[in-house]
């Protein structure tokens, strides 16, 4: 079986948004991981959104179309997330790792996966996972 791989938010925004600068490293490398199993969770479709609707407006819309019709596994963001998201934040949060990085690491545990395609960087500095950045 395939394995399965956690996409960050920052990934889905470089990819579509053809105007950042990261679009063209970022785009070959998505590409392929889509073609075997990747992950989110509901924050990261809301965090995609935001970006895309603020920076590119009904355009944005469309793109979120095309992204939210993926064959993914999501993970929904609910109580039992929200508190083992807590849990990280406690442990993690002197080395970078923000709220909404806590859920990525709690819904990758959810998931019992360990690989992250990011190019935030405090993700790094957690040794249990495995970072991909296609930017580096």
């Amino acid at each position: 079986m395939e394995r399965l791989i956690f996409i960050d938010s920052n990934i889905w925004c470089y990819y579509f948004d053809r105007s950042a600068q990261e679009h063209n490293i970022v785009s070959d490398k998505l590409e392929k991981a889509l073609e075997g199993r990747v992950a989110i969770n509901t924050v990261i479709e809301m965090e995609v959104a935001h970006y895309l609707i603020k920076n590119l407006g009904l355009e944005g819309k469309r793109k979120m179309d095309t992204f939210l019709s993926y064959p993914m596994v999501v993970v929904n963001f609910d109580q039992y997330l929200a508190r083992k998201s807590i849990e990280y934040l406690a442990r993690y949060s002197q080395t970078g790792i923000g709220g909404r990085d806590a859920t990525i690491l709690a819904s990758m545990e959810e998931l019992v996966i360990n690989t992250l395609m990011t190019h935030d960087r405090a993700f790094k500095r957690i040794d249990f996972i495995e970072i991909i950045d296609p930017v580096d």
